[in-house]
């Protein structure tokens, strides 16, 4: 893997909001503001990480009616990501339980 791809993958999990938000838009378009509302955060920052997300090219976004939505240019992020996060709760269950 190039250094590029490691520090894009390094960024994106160093922020929590980033994985919710990309998680948000998994097989829906969604606009900056149903994101904030949806996951109780501020919709300036939103925009701002979804405009980050969009120059890594990991978002689309288009005009729909009066506002922008945004969609996920590969939804197989999100899938890595929730089967990253079931193999860490899978590895949680097995050390409690031994």
């Amino acid at each position: 893997m190039s250094s590029k791809s490691n520090e894009l993958i390094a960024g994106l999990f160093s922020d929590s909001e980033n994985i919710q938000i990309l998680c948000s838009i998994y097989e829906n378009e969604v606009s900056a503001d149903t994101i904030a509302n949806l996951l109780n955060l501020n919709e300036d920052e939103v925009t701002k990480k979804l405009e980050l997300l969009y120059n890594k090219s990991l978002v689309k976004r288009r005009q729909k009616e009066n506002s922008i939505v945004y969609s996920l240019v590969n939804p197989k992020v999100c899938d890595y990501i929730l089967s990253l996060k079931d193999s860490i709760e899978y590895g949680k269950e097995i050390s409690a339980s031994e």
